[in-house]
Parts: C-alpha cells; sequence; structure tokens
C-alpha cells in the first residue's frame, strides 16, 4: 500500500513530462493527494477496492486509453497489497514465538551479569573521574547505587519476558533500561548487543505470552490463543535481515581477498579438516568464502520448507563454531534461540505430542487451534500498527547503509559502527597510544597514561570518541588546576593486515578541533591504500622473522611525509633494528647526537635504553619495518600478564558463577546505603 504512493506519484510525473507541467500540474498534484487518500483509507477498511479508487484517479479524459497500462499494474499492486495484508493478519499457532521468548529472555537474563556488566557496575560508573562515552552528550550515568537499581530493573524484566508474567511490562522494564545502558557507552556497543535491543521491542510488541506463560495461566482468555502473524513476519524479517546483509558487506574485497580473519585455521574446531585441507586453505576457503556464502544464502534456505532442515544444520554448526573461536558472549545462542522461528508455528505442540504420556503431563498444553481459515481484522489500531511495522522495516532497510548522512561516525571504514552488520569484516590492531597535555602557559609536555580515565581501549578507532575523550580529559584536568592545555592524540592502527599507520593527526590539538556527525572529520588521517599491496609480502616477511627463534617480533610502520615516530628500545630488547621497505626515513638517536639517512633496503641498528625518531623525509609516503628479539615493550609484556591474570580470573568467574554473586552484593549494598546510609564497598576488579 505504501508503494501505491510512489507509483501515483511516478504516474504524475510522467503526465507532467509527457504533456507538459503547466497542463496538468493541478491534475497531477490532484492524483498525488487522491493516492495518498487511497493508501491511508485503506489501511482502515482493508475492504475499500481498487478498482472503485481507480475511477477516481482519471488526470483528463484525454488520457484514459493511455492511462490503461498504468492503472492495470495500479490494480495489481492493490491486489498486491490486499493479499499482504491478509497475510499479516493470519492467525498463528503462539508455541513457536513462546520457545523465542523463553529463551531469549533465559539469554538475555545470563547476559545481563557478563556481557552488560552487571557484576562490575561499580567499576563501569561508581568512579567520579571516569570518562563516558554516550550517544548524546546530555546522556549521563546516574550514581552508582541508582545504577544498580537500574541493571536490576533491568534484569527482573528480562526474568519476566522468560516466564511471560505482566509480559508487556516486562519487555519495557528491560527495554528502557538496555536502551539507556546502551547509549550511555558507546565503547560497549556491536552488532549482537544492538540485535538483542532490536528483539526486545519486537517481543513487546508481539503477543508472545499466549502460550507456556505466567500470563496465559492467569488469563485465560489469552491461554493459547492465536497470535498474528506478522509477530512471526517481523522476528523472520530481523533475522533474515542479520545475515543478508551480513553477507552483502562481506562482498568488500578485504574479506573476499582473505584477509580480513586471520591466524583461525590453527584453531582445535578445524581439526577434523585439518586431516585433507592446509591452514591457510581453511582460512580462505572455510572461513572467508564459506563466511561470505552462508550469511548471503542461508535466510532464503530458512524461508524455503525443502532446504530448511539443511539450512538449520549449517546455521547451528555456524553459530556453535563462533561460540568457540570468538568471545562474543551470547550472540551465538541467541541466533541459535531464533533460527526455530523459521519452523511451522506449531512445532513445539507437535513435539510434546509425541512426548509419553507421563512426561506430557508435566509439558504445556499441545492442544493444537485451527489458525488457517480464521483472519484477524487487527481492531481499530490496524492502520496505526501497520505503520509502525512499515517505519520500522524502512529504518531497517536504511539505518545500515546511512554513512552518507552520518559522515562523522566514518573512520578508515564506512557505517555506523554497531548496527551496520559489517560482522568481522574489518579486523583492527593498535601498535600504541600517545595522549599529550601541553600546557600552553609554561610550554611542558606531559604523557598521559591512556588507562587513567577509561576502563578499556575501544574509544581509541573511532573520531566521535577521542573527540570526547579529549574533553572529557580537560575537565578532569580542571580538577587539579590545570585549566590552560591543549590535547593532542597519536593513534596507531593497522586495517586488515596493513601497516600500523597513524588515525588522528597528531598535530591538531583536539580541544581546538571541530566535530560534527553530519560531516567528515578533518583531521583523520587517510588509510594509505596505496601500500596494501604489500600485505601479501608482509606475511611471508613476518614468517620468515618468526622463523629466527621463538621470541622474534617484527612491526610494521607506515607514517607520512614530514610526521615523526619517537619510540624507545626497552632493556630486555636484542638485536633491534629497522629496514626501510619503501620511501625514504632520517633515523635520529639520542636528540639528534647521531643522524642517519635511510632509503629503500637500508638496515640499521637500535641501540637499547634509548630513545630514537623516526621522519619521513621522502614526498610519499615511507614503510619500514623493525625486528627484534624478545617482548615489544616492558609495558606491553605488562599487559600481557595482566590480560592472562583478567582471562584466568574470567573463567573462574564463569565456573563459580561469581558475576551472579557480585551483582546481587551490589544490589544489597546499594539499597542499604539510600535507606541507611551505609558506606559503600569497591569490589576489587582483578
Amino acid at each position: 500500500m505504501f508503494l501505491l504512493i510512489v507509483v501515483f506519484a511516478l504516474n504524475s510525473a510522467f503526465h507532467a513530462w509527457r504533456h507538459g507541467w503547466l497542463v496538468v500540474n493541478k491534475l497531477s498534484i490532484i492524483s498525488l493527494l487522491f493516492s495518498v487518500f487511497y493508501t491511508f483509507f485503506s489501511l482502515y477498511n482493508p475492504k475499500f477496492p481498487s478498482s472503485l479508487f481507480l475511477l477516481l484517479l482519471r488526470p483528463h479524459k484525454a488520457f484514459d486509453k493511455k492511462m490503461t497500462a498504468p492503472r492495470t499494474i495500479i490494480n495489481k499492486l492493490g491486489m498486491i497489497s490486499d493479499k499482504c495484508h491478509q497475510a499479516a493478519w493470519q492467525l498463528k499457532d503462539p508455541s513457536n514465538l513462546a520457545v523465542t521468548r523463553i529463551l531469549f529472555g533465559f539469554l538475555m537474563a545470563v547476559d545481563i551479569h557478563f556481557e552488560r556488566g552487571f557484576a562490575e557496575v561499580d567499576h563501569r560508573f561508581g568512579g567520579f573521574t571516569q570518562c563516558h562515552f554516550p550517544l548524546f552528550d546530555f546522556v549521563k550515568p546516574l550514581t552508582f547505587q541508582w545504577m544498580c537499581l537500574v541493571y536490576l530493573l533491568m534484569w527482573l524484566g528480562a526474568c519476566g519476558i522468560m516466564v511471560g508474567y505482566n509480559f508487556k511490562l516486562s519487555c519495557l522494564s528491560f527495554i528502557i533500561p538496555y536502551w539507556y545502558i546502551l547509549i550511555l557507552d558507546k565503547t560497549s556497543w556491536n552488532n549482537h548487543s544492538y540485535l538483542y535491543g532490536l528483539l526486545s521491542i519486537l517481543l513487546l510488541f508481539s503477543s508472545a505470552n499466549h502460550y507456556c506463560s505466567i500470563d496465559a495461566w492467569i488469563n485465560p482468555d489469552i491461554r493459547n490463543k492465536p497470535v498474528p502473524n506478522w509477530n512471526y513476519l517481523l522476528v523472520k524479517f530481523q533475522i533474515f535481515l542479520l545475515y543478508f546483509y551480513a553477507g552483502v558487506k562481506k562482498m568488500d574485497p578485504e574479506w573476499l581477498g582473505g584477509y580480513s580473519m586471520k591466524n583461525l585455521g590453527s584453531h582445535w574446531v578445524f581439526t577434523p579438516f585439518k586431516i585433507f585441507l592446509t591452514e591457510e586453505t581453511i582460512e580462505y576457503y572455510m572461513v572467508h568464502i564459506g563466511g561470505f556464502v552462508l550469511d548471503l544464502t542461508v535466510g532464503v534456505w530458512l524461508l524455503w520448507p525443502k532446504s530448511r532442515p539443511l539450512a538449520l544444520f549449517f546455521a547451528t554448526s555456524f553459530h556453535m563454531m563462533n561460540a568457540q573461536l570468538f568471545t562474543i558472549g551470547m550472540f551465538p545462542y541467541v541466533c541459535l534461540a531464533t533460527l526455530p522461528v523459521f519452523c511451522d508455528d506449531d512445532w513445539p505442540k507437535r513435539w510434546i505430542a509425541k512426548c509419553p504420556g507421563l512426561l506430557r503431563r508435566c509439558l504445556p498444553d499441545a492442544t493444537k487451534i485451527a489458525t488457517n481459515t480464521t483472519r484477524e481484522n487487527g481492531g481499530k489500531y490496524s492502520a496505526f500498527k501497520i505503520t509502525l511495522m512499515g517505519l520500522y522495516v524502512v529504518t531497517q532497510l536504511v539505518l545500515p547503509w546511512s554513512h552518507s548522512v552520518t559522515q562523522g561516525y566514518n573512520n578508515w571504514t564506512n557505517g555506523l559502527y554497531g548496527y551496520s552488520w559489517d560482522m568481522m569484516v574489518h579486523a583492527w590492531e593498535t601498535m600504541h597510544v600517545v595522549v599529550t597535555v601541553k600546557d600552553k602557559t609554561t610550554g611542558r609536555l606531559n604523557y598521559l597514561d591512556t588507562e587513567v580515565f577509561v576502563r578499556n581501549d575501544k574509544w581509541v578507532g573511532h573520531a566521535d570518541m577521542v573527540y570526547q575523550y579529549a574533553h572529557c580529559v580537560k575537565d578532569r584536568l580542571e580538577a587539579v588546576n590545570m585549566t590552560d592545555v591543549a590535547i593532542y592524540v597519536d593513534v596507531w592502527r593497522s586495517l586488515n593486515g596493513r601497516f600500523q599507520q597513524r588515525l588522528i593527526d597528531p598535530r591538531v590539538n583536539l580541544l581546538e578541533a571541530e566535530w560534527s556527525p553530519f560531516r567528515p572529520t578533518p583531521w583523520l588521517m587517510p588509510l594509505l591504500t596505496e601500500l596494501s599491496a604489500w600485505r601479501q609480502k608482509l606475511t611471508q616477511l613476518e614468517r620468515t622473522v618468526f622463523n629466527w627463534s621463538d621470541s622474534s617480533r617484527v612491526a610494521f610502520v607506515a607514517d607520512f611525509p614530514g610526521l615523526s615516530m619517537d619510540n624507545y628500545v626497552p632493556e630486555g630488547v636484542t638485536n633491534a633494528t629497522i629496514q626501510v621497505l619503501e620511501g625514504q626515513v632520517e633515523l635520529s638517536i639520542e636528540n639528534g647526537t647521531q643522524s642517519y639517512l635511510l632509503n629503500a633496503n637500508d638496515t640499521a641498528s637500535l641501540p637499547s635504553r634509548v630513545m630514537h625518531k623516526i621522519t619521513t623525509t621522502s614526498t610519499v609516503p615511507a614503510c619500514y619495518m623493525y625486528t627484534f628479539i624478545g617482548p615489544a615493550t616492558a609495558s606491553e609484556s605488562g599487559n600481557a600478564r595482566r590480560n592472562n591474570a583478567k582471562k584466568e580470573t574470567s573463567h573462574r568467574d564463569v565456573s563459580l558463577m561469581t558475576p551472579f554473586a557480585k551483582s546481587l552484593a551490589l544490589v544489597g549494598q546499594s539499597i542499604l546505603n539510600l535507606v541507611f546510609g551505609i558506606p559503600l564497598v569497591m569490589h576489587n576488579s582483578k
């Protein structure tokens, strides 16, 4: 029906072009107004016939014969619209939707304690000096005590969704805190967190509590009551779009070229395939090509009943492997929980009916209901519901391609991170980050520890969050009487196996820089795509260096003309050398006491415990590689130890259910503090 507006608008434009705008201007406008009238009238009264409206659409009697073909097309569109309306309100068995509701609610109740951070609320929101990265600057976190209660409300909402108690209220109790916390911290954004929020919204408007729920047990009027088909269609649409858009985004040459996912072929999940395939073959054909084909086509195979069993097998295998390959929380299991929605609407009842008699008595009622011949008209709010559904569908279709509008969020890759469905297409590696604080009064330079005011380093890869970070640091420094400062951030990153290079212009004072969500960021350094052809050779050089010894290391760096990089070779690192691969650089050691001009293929040794500077002197970007024996830096080895300790602690937390106990303790402390003023105790985050 919405397409009719477009069709009639094009029809009017056709008249204006064919017969002259001045002649049919008013008639074209009248035609468009009638099309809008028909569209919305048919929403409120689907029985309104298309043919009746076609009698009204007569721009001029002289055009009747010439309008036969367009009217035929419009008539067919009207018939298709009627069929779509009937399909949307066709009644379906509620049992399949109930399974999705139960599984989703359970997984969210678990996820809240882990990836949502319920067990770490005191460390996420308990520090007064911590920087946050909200989507909108006016969104602020509550105090730690109230944030604990917000998390508690979200967890109770997830449990209410699972058991189907006060279903609408439970959905709202989950949705509002969930989106508030998500918008509050962009460093936690990813595609699956966005997906969880969308699924919860779809459940809110559905009738997923009509089966196997406390609401259905209390209220016989909704018990085992059929649900309109759009409840299923919207969930199917969202999951189909998840797979299909992920496949479309994998048409990127980076993915199809095999550069996105590296070093996966050695994982144990591919052990059966190593009998007849090499690790390189597994990485390219199974991970990249296989992942692309599966994402692009599995949604279609799930919709076709004959291919559905095979699609379920491959999709299940795919998500189970992802659960082992990547640390992505509940995402594989949520995808598994939504796969059955593509099956017949009454499959749970058929399974229950096949269970033994004693077991069947403990399971929900398996009584089948007649749904094929009954249709629901949607009630008096059907037009409003269809409008909301249309807006939702259009938004989800357009939003992943909105990078041409929200240009301020683009970096080396286009698209807003978190809901572009470009999963795993871009692999990032950060070499180091330098934050320089300059006192404008004295000219003194201070180097800030990048872990002081933040809990992770996800902010370094996005210009909008780097901008927020700089202004947050400014506010924190004002508390110690440092008011007249300039802040510079130097981020070195690699995209899909390229050279490490600068992302942010280190010469720009971010406190004076401009940033807008709708304009390109001028202080972003461009990706050196002219050096992308080096990637194959870099892989060969890396293997050569790694064959020297178990402790040999290599780093590939590229820089822009006129820019310099200061580096330090720590104690314990031996055989440190630099070799220029392309361009020309100047190597300066000990504040310029020794200088060397290096061209392509030139090599120089680097002394330990001494600062050195490398300046690109060529007119084009220069690239070079560091080789050394031992850890890259002392800080890197320290970070590695801290990361290993965190991983071990995380493993113990999962096995001992510690996060659940921490969450409960935090809630108890918050309530005691709010009611009786008892002081809070911070948990150890290690």
